[in-house]
């Protein structure tokens, strides 16, 4: 950089004779300004016009305000002038002085870098020139922000754990990690979608913060979803990232919702299970275009990998529950969720003054089933008497398996106690078809007992019993037939 003595004299004294200052400035891994009396710029270093782009010529004996072209923050403005002609030393930090010189640096990426700063104003005190320092702090602060995001998700990852230790529900759960991450990841909303059984399609889980329209319409029609950013994530398990989607053909159908709720990225990280089982995909839709940064990637893999544990741990207590309250061999409920759901059908018999039928139903025969054939026989026709009995019932109905060769049914909601007795007898012709096993032909037959809510019993033992009594007369009377106790 030239100057004219003049300019130089100013501050020339204040080098030694062998050193130049203004190389010395251009040196400084940070920017350098002198502004005179009226705030106009006498030096410009190397360091603002590598960074700004513009060259020293165009600076000098200009304002900070004519150089950027816009109005500055009025911190910075007021300091600028202070040191300048009341002579007042002064430092802006960034800790309480979030805008001040607009400074930007472009990333190999091509995105613009915000350059964080200080600023120091010393007024010299052997000439009218203030001395501006601007220390590029950058990295100091993208490192502060690391620690605290990464202090942040570690509270998230003991609070999640916390809740799924303590077999909190997974929709809390998801909705936790959704609510948590919105904060992380200012201005933007988060959903969770999880895949079906199959793995065929996605569907939301948890969105609580997402436009109810958006949610939706996100919900209508899942097998399209599997085209978009989130569908690509499941499929290649890997992060997908949609910077615009207004430029993005595979948002065409829900552009305008997206305008509409404020989506205007999406970035989407594959919920995988430790085996590699795609489970689902966590989502994060900014109200700005771009692409997630490294701090973000980061977040986005710890709460993946949250709702990952939290998702299988779900599945597994689901599956406990499932065999705590269903037969093995059948998959029938059991004697314990019989007796739940029996309540439940005297409680809402109660409370609507409506009926409902028991069928206690005992396979005659299958005793000499095992002991000729063997029990692979015997379970193998169980499972197809267990076939049958569902498919006679309506999707209301229970059915479950008490014992070895002892089932029983809650019809609920009966029009009349005909009804009831229609539907024993199509249950007890259809347990009394052969059952062909390979070269074998297997034959059993039933005895019902049958009993009517609140007729023959105003509790769920005392309906139970009777309907067990009345099985047992059936098979006194000669088997393969229904019997209710009150009617005989």
């Amino acid at each position: 950089m030239q100057t004219s003595p003049d300019k130089q004299s100013h501050f020339g004294t204040r080098c030694s004779e062998d050193l130049d200052c203004l190389e010395l400035m251009d040196s400084l891994e940070g920017g350098v300004l002198l502004l005179d009396d009226q705030g106009r710029i006498q030096l410009w270093n190397r360091w603002f016009a590598e960074l700004t782009g513009i060259g020293s010529d165009s600076a000098l004996n200009r304002t900070l305000e004519q150089v950027f072209e816009q109005a500055l923050p009025d911190a910075l403005t007021e300091a600028v002038e202070n040191a300048c002609r009341l002579r007042m030393s002064r430092i802006l930090s960034w800790q309480m002085h979030k805008k001040l010189l607009p400074l930007s640096r472009r990333l190999p990426s091509g995105e613009l870098q915000p350059v964080y700063q200080s600023i120091m104003l010393r007024p010299q005190t052997n000439s009218d020139l203030t001395l501006l320092q601007c220390v590029d702090i950058t990295y100091a602060v993208k490192r502060e922000k690391h620690l605290r995001a990464s202090e942040r998700i570690l509270k998230l990852e003991r609070k999640v754990l916390e809740l799924i230790a303590a077999s909190d529900s997974l929709e809390h759960i998801l909705d936790t990690l959704c609510s948590t991450a919105e904060k992380l990841i200012p201005h933007s909303t988060t959903a969770v979608f999880l895949s079906n059984e199959r793995g065929e399609e996605l569907a939301i889980k948890s969105a609580p913060s997402l436009h109810l329209e958006f949610t939706r319409a996100r919900q209508e029609d899942p097998k399209l979803l599997q085209n978009a950013t989130c569908g690509y994530a499941a499929l290649r398990q890997t992060l997908a990232v949609c910077p615009d989607v207004s430029m993005d053909v595979n948002w065409a159908p829900w552009r305008q919702l997206a305008e509409k709720a404020g989506v205007a990225a999406c970035w989407a990280m594959p919920i995988i299970a430790p085996k590699g089982e795609t489970l689902g995909v966590f989502a994060v839709y900014p109200c700005t275009t771009g692409s997630p940064s490294d701090q973000d990637r980061q977040l986005l893999e710890r709460i993946a990998h949250l709702a990952s544990i939290a998702v299988e741990r779900n599945r597994q207590m689901e599956r406990i529950r499932y065999l705590a309250m269903h037969d093995p061999l059948t998959g029938l409920a059991n004697r314990s969720l019989l007796n739940e759901h029996l309540s439940q059908a005297v409680h809402l018999a109660e409370r609507e003054r409506h009926q409902f039928a028991l069928l206690f139903i005992d396979l005659d025969g299958f005793k000499q089933i095992n002991d000729q054939h063997g029990h692979d026989a015997g379970d193998d026709l169980l499972k197809v008497m267990a076939s049958r009995l569902t498919q006679q019932l309506r999707g209301s109905d229970i059915c479950a398996r008490i014992g070895g060769d002892e089932f029983v049914v809650i019809l609920e909601t009966l029009s009349s106690p005909d009804a009831a007795e229609g539907v024993a007898r199509k249950v007890l012709r259809s347990l009394s078809e052969p059952v062909v096993r390979g070269a074998l032909e297997l034959m059993v037959s039933a005895s019902i007992g049958l009993a009517i809510f609140p007729d023959d019993a105003t509790s769920a033992d005392g309906l139970l019993t009777q309907a067990d009594d009345a099985m047992y007369k059936a098979k006194a009377l000669g088997k393969h037939r229904v019997h209710r106790l009150s009617l005989q």
